[in-house]
């Protein structure tokens, strides 16, 4: 059983700060795990990104993106491993009146035992990629990885094993079927979200996730009426690395004003998620089915796009369920 250090505040001295609590029972179990998990042949590669290595993260619902490249033939044995150490950064926040989220995307919650159920919600965002698939870009769609690559803090390893993830997406078939896969997995996630949450008794689940993935869908949308070159050139990922300068003059330039009511309803859903313990059971329906709205802004965007790249595939003017 793979353990954690616990940290604590000292007597009297209050709440453990949620900055402490990230660094010491957060990312340092994990750089620990991976580095026994290095020594054992287990990872190759690990490795941070996001907002929280940008120092742009969430405070009052910090999100951490950790990655593992798993040495070849040893995935599935990492990813039994992994769910220990989960377990134990769990356990170890507990006490500190945090709850453990391992986002499962693409589905919509983890398991969060009752047990550890308590506090404010930390948010691990992780998977465990084959590093024998290194040359297929292990395994990713070509929108996953550019990002990455891009923005990332190494944990143990090389970084030259993130190079085959660096190029850009070329707006071509294979582009446009990941986009309408992504569209579609966000679109049934929204449709059966009151059914996978009891909004009617915890109505802040069915509030952030709706939030989630509304946002997902509309950045999603904003390569959709990027260039060829542009996309190529990563502008996507321009502007999601600077949402705050970018993100609207060029929402305004290239989707007008039904882009800007999209994106007024994904920020206006992200306060929303963020007081979301206060909030009612109509106030989280009233989200959900904002976030429906800001999906279909997304979906009518896409629609001729595919049918521009490909206008002999009826299939992605569908949205895919799988029963």
């Amino acid at each position: 059983m793979l353990t954690t250090r616990s940290a604590s505040a000292g007597p009297g001295t209050g709440p453990l700060p949620v900055d402490a609590v990230m660094a010491d029972l957060v990312v340092r179990p994990i750089e620990e795990f991976a580095g026994r998990s290095a020594g054992a042949g287990l990872v190759r590669t690990a490795f941070l990104t996001g907002s929280y290595v940008s120092g742009h993260w969430n405070r009052r619902g910090p999100n951490l993106n950790v990655y593992f490249i798993a040495e070849a033939g040893r995935a599935a044995d990492l990813r039994l491993e992994t769910a220990r150490l989960w377990t134990g950064v769990r356990a170890a926040l507990a006490p500190h009146g945090r709850t453990l989220h391992v986002d499962c995307h693409p589905f919509t919650l983890s398991m969060r035992p009752e047990v550890h159920h308590t506090g404010r919600t930390i948010t691990v965002t992780s998977k465990v990629l084959e590093g024998e698939q290194q040359a297929n870009r292990y395994r990713l769609p070509p929108t996953i990885g550019p990002g990455w690559a891009a923005n990332f803090r190494l944990i143990t390893g090389v970084a030259e094993d993130l190079d085959c993830l660096r190029e850009h997406p070329r707006r071509d078939t294979g582009w446009i079927r990941t986009v309408h896969r992504a569209l579609s997995h966000y679109r049934n996630v929204l449709d059966h979200l009151p059914w996978a949450v009891d909004w009617q008794h915890a109505p802040a689940p069915l509030a952030v996730e709706s939030a989630r993935y509304a946002e997902e869908a509309l950045k999603d949308a904003l390569a959709l009426a990027l260039t060829a070159d542009e996309l190529h050139a990563g502008k996507h990922i321009v502007i999601l690395s600077d949402w705050a300068a970018t993100a609207r003059p060029f929402i305004t330039e290239r989707f007008g004003a039904e882009g800007l009511r999209a994106a007024d309803r994904v920020a206006e859903l992200k306060r929303c998620a963020e007081r979301a313990d206060d909030l009612t059971p109509e106030e989280a329906v009233q989200a959900w089915r904002s976030a429906q709205r800001v999906m279909a802004w997304a979906w009518a965007r896409f629609v001729p796009v595919a049918d521009e790249i490909c206008p002999d595939a009826a299939d992605l003017a569908r949205v895919d369920a799988f029963l």
